[in-house]
């Protein structure tokens, strides 16, 4: 625990998650089960195809292969794509779990990942294999049942329309960083 207290970018996300506290008393909520309804799927799908090697950010730094490799990793490592850290503690399975995943409308900007998920600047990705990847997670996250999912790295276990609402938030806040 004493680790998750002098990290940087947990005290970072606590303050992106106070500023974004106002705005979330007032934004609308989203229903988690959205995430499975085929509209809801065709335009995700429709989304993710229109981004390009070239897409430009509106905000942050990652370039889009590396933002795709990123939404590729929860669901991913969840379905059994990656084999990932368990960075859960008992307040990100708690406070933090009502907070993003229940309470919130949508992500705050400034969240940062946990310490071992940062992906290097260093590090590349191929575009249309990420984007191909993310797509491929996608059909199998709509159709997987939530038992047969892994748990969260940072959250813990999620129920089904936790877990719907959490990618949708999440890939709706990265594909608008896009434009997309």
């Amino acid at each position: 625990m004493k680790r998750n207290l002098i990290n940087k970018e947990l005290w970072l996300s606590v303050i992106a998650i106070l500023r974004y506290l106002p705005k979330a008393i007032i934004t609308p909520q989203v229903d988690g089960l959205l995430f499975y309804s085929p509209q809801k799927q065709m335009e995700i799908r429709r989304r993710v195809q229109g981004l390009s090697p070239k897409s430009e950010r509106v905000w942050g730094t990652m370039a889009a292969a590396k933002m795709l490799h990123h939404l590729n990793l929860s669901p991913g490592g969840a379905l059994g794509y990656f084999s990932l850290w368990d960075e859960s503690y008992g307040l990100s399975r708690t406070l933090f779990k009502w907070l993003l995943v229940d309470f919130f409308p949508e992500q705050p900007r400034g969240l940062r990942m946990p310490l071992n998920f940062v992906i290097p600047h260093y590090e590349q990705f191929y575009f249309e294999q990420e984007q191909k990847l993310l797509l491929d997670i996608l059909d199998k996250a709509w159709i997987t049942p939530t038992e047969a999912c892994g748990p969260h790295p940072l959250f813990g276990r999620l129920t089904r329309r936790q877990w719907g609402k959490l990618v949708l938030i999440h890939i709706d806040y990265h594909l608008t960083q896009y434009s997309a």
